[in-house]
């Protein structure tokens, strides 16, 4: 009977600290009030792109000393949303470009960040590994973001990633007649804030 209830009692044990594990890990989404854009020149003059609509979900886990590890995090854009500062010609030319008909998402997956950080409302620089995919083609990026965080509260992510067009297989756009002819590396700037969903 003794060897029964100490059965029990370690499997209670292992059943309430695996709960208390689980708890340390919060799932966010993406706010709406992000900020992304993709900048790049020309022959003639720089030009941006916006992103106008976006998906996002990460998932934190917050270590007994008020730091957390990110453990994932997925960035979802869709393509047919950006927006040309040079209107609706160059519009078209970029969903053509990414190909948005048959890849109508670029998306970015997380598969390792550098280090923990401390949830101490201040900006520390964090270096993520991924996979952005873009026009149906997918490269592992490194990328280098400024992160501020509170406990249990917002994540902020801001920073800006080089990209080449080439690199995914895509033709950099003209416009007026081949007079306008886009340069092949680009910038994505973002300024974004994953929101805990859990409370």
């Amino acid at each position: 009977m003794n060897s029964i209830k100490n059965i029990l009692a370690v499997a209670c044990l292992l059943l309430f600290s695996h709960a208390l594990r689980a708890q340390t890990n919060y799932n966010y989404a993406l706010a709406t009030d992000y900020s992304m854009n993709i900048q790049g020149g020309s022959n003639l003059h720089g030009w941006t792109e916006k992103v106008g609509k976006a998906e996002g979900s990460a998932s934190v886990h917050w270590n007994d000393n008020g730091s957390f590890d990110l453990n994932n995090l997925e960035l979802l854009i869709r393509a047919n949303s950006i927006t040309s500062s040079e209107g609706f010609v160059m519009n078209s030319k970029t969903y053509k470009a990414l190909n948005a008909t048959q890849y109508p998402t670029i998306t970015f997956v997380l598969t390792s960040a550098s280090k923990s950080l401390p949830a101490d409302g201040k900006e520390h620089e964090l270096i993520v590994s991924g996979r952005l995919t873009v026009a149906g083609l997918t490269q592992s990026v490194a990328l280098h973001a400024m992160v501020k965080a509170t406990t249990h509260g917002t994540i902020s992510f801001e920073g800006s990633q080089p990209v080449k067009m080439s690199d995914y297989r895509i033709d950099p756009p003209t416009a007026l007649f081949g007079t306008l002819k886009v340069a092949n590396d680009v910038s994505f700037q973002f300024k974004t804030r994953f929101i805990d969903n859990n409370h």
